[in-house]
């Protein structure tokens, strides 16, 4: 009884003080001007967010959405738990927008891929039946996120990707990727630069005609891929990152040359490197538009092995391919020592005429 006594009145204190501090917030949540002034700030950034020229100065914010949309659905449930309707209205109602603005901004195969993950499935105990058709699993790194060439090297290896694009190549970089992947990748074409535009692809297959296109001195890689008799084109790029009006212009630029490219291949076609910028942004949605690929992307948020993520990581770097192609795997690549995300890999199959025929009426 004592033990007792002595603990409610040991806790008595703290749990008034916690009372008192309840009634506080509630009291404050309660206000008028409080809660316009919280739906006014929600509002102005989901408008960033979809329309990043209305506030120039916070027009990065749009690259984080879906840290956004994250941070507005825990907060919902929050204001949920502490029986706050209107709060919980406001924040649910951004997540919602931003949700909706992330979902219909993309244009991938995921329904498509989900589907016939479905329909595999419902055959019982039964594979199912297709006819064989030429693959080609991509990869594209950036050795700048490596924290080390071994275990870089190891993760490309891991990759088992039949093409693999590898972007920011020094020429200390092409030296140890030339002794370490020539023998497995015996076709392979090096740019080398001592800044960030050094790039290099190292091929399973066949390279033909493979040569360098330039934005004003910005160099970018295309060539084709011959792959059991079939040719599929390719361009390797790396953009200057957009951090301003002027170099966001010149990123339009820049996509519109490689547009131009990829319009004038007579084949199957793959776009991948280092775009930067998100794949909900306008200068992406306006290049997929003018070109007609599709984004082999289905997530945003880079999960690590052990499932943990990096909560700001930016999806800057994409894989684009046309509809001839059918695009059945996508994943993220990481250091298998440091969890460190390296890059990207893309898994395609080429689509038989009559499905491709078929798939553009729709």
């Amino acid at each position: 009884m004592l033990l007792l006594s002595y603990i409610c009145q040991t806790l008595l204190p703290e749990n008034q003080k916690m009372t008192a501090l309840f009634t506080m917030i509630s009291k404050l949540l309660s206000r008028p001007i409080v809660q316009i002034a919280t739906a006014i700030l929600v509002a102005l950034s989901i408008l960033v967010s979809i329309y990043p020229a209305s506030i120039p100065p916070l027009s990065q914010m749009s690259n984080y959405a879906v840290q956004l949309m994250e941070f507005y659905f825990i907060a919902g449930l929050f204001f949920l738990f502490i029986k706050q309707p209107r709060f919980t209205f406001i924040f649910f109602g951004g997540c919602a927008v931003l949700c909706l603005f992330l979902r219909y901004s993309i244009k991938n195969s995921f329904i498509d891929r989900w589907r016939q993950t479905v329909i595999s499935r419902s055959v019982a105990g039964q594979p199912p039946v297709e006819e064989e058709l030429p693959v080609i699993k991509i990869a594209h790194f950036n050795v700048s996120n490596a924290e080390d060439m071994a275990g870089a090297i190891a993760t490309i290896r891991a990759s088992q990707a039949s093409v693999i694009s590898i972007h920011e190549v020094t020429p200390q970089w092409d030296q140890w990727l030339r002794d370490s992947l020539s023998p497995q990748y015996p076709f392979h074409h090096t740019l080398v630069d001592i800044g960030m535009f050094g790039m290099a692809i190292y091929s399973k297959y066949e390279l033909k005609q493979v040569d360098t296109f330039y934005y004003r001195d910005i160099p970018n890689l295309r060539g084709v891929i011959s792959i059991d008799g079939s040719s599929v084109g390719f361009i390797s790029t790396h953009t200057e990152p957009a951090l301003n009006d002027a170099s966001k212009q010149r990123l339009r630029d820049h996509l519109g040359v490689i547009t131009g490219q990829a319009r004038s291949a007579a084949m199957p076609v793959l776009v991948l490197g280092e775009f930067n910028a998100v794949s909900w942004s306008d200068e992406i949605q306006v290049f997929r538009d003018s070109t007609g690929l599709l984004e082999s992307r289905t997530g945003f948020i880079s999960y690590a092995p052990g499932g943990m993520s990096s909560f700001f990581d930016v999806p800057l770097d994409h894989v684009f391919y046309s509809q001839e192609l059918e695009c059945i795997a996508f994943s993220n690549l990481f250091s298998q020592k440091t969890n460190n995300r390296l890059g990207i890999t893309a898994t395609f199959r080429l689509r038989k005429p009559a499905s491709h025929v078929q798939k553009t009426a729709r």
